[in-house]
């Protein structure tokens, strides 16, 4: 009996005693799993950078909603701009399949060449 009785406390000691810290097992993931996860991560990371600099620092739910429908032509374009100055800029722009010869100051600008007007038809 008194073997029974030691057998009793010890395993009631055993039992009574704190756990591991953790939980005592293993982590049981793969490490191909471990890689997924990472790379959704990363390729959710990289679509919301691309929409914020796409929305200039703001995402537009509205124009996400419109995705598929083109984007209306340009009418201006910038050709080409030369620096002259440390404060000046000449640029050449094409508005409506017009050239325009442009000086650009900080304190101003002046169109230095505008083909002229059509005649009306």
């Amino acid at each position: 009996m008194a073997a029974v009785t030691a057998a009793t406390s010890i395993v009631a000691m055993l039992a009574a005693a704190p756990a591991r810290l953790g939980g005592g097992g293993a982590i049981d993931v793969s490490l191909g799993r471990i890689v997924s996860a990472l790379l959704v991560c990363l390729l959710l990371a990289g679509a919301a950078a691309l929409l914020l600099r796409r929305g200039g620092g703001r995402i537009d739910w509205r124009a996400l909603a419109d995705w598929k429908k083109a984007a209306p032509a340009r009418r201006i374009v910038v050709i080409e701009t030369r620096r002259i100055s440390a404060h000046a800029d000449i640029c050449l722009f094409r508005c409506d399949d017009r050239d325009y010869l442009v000086l650009c100051s900080a304190s101003q600008q002046q169109v230095l060449r505008d083909p002229p007007a059509e005649p009306a038809a």
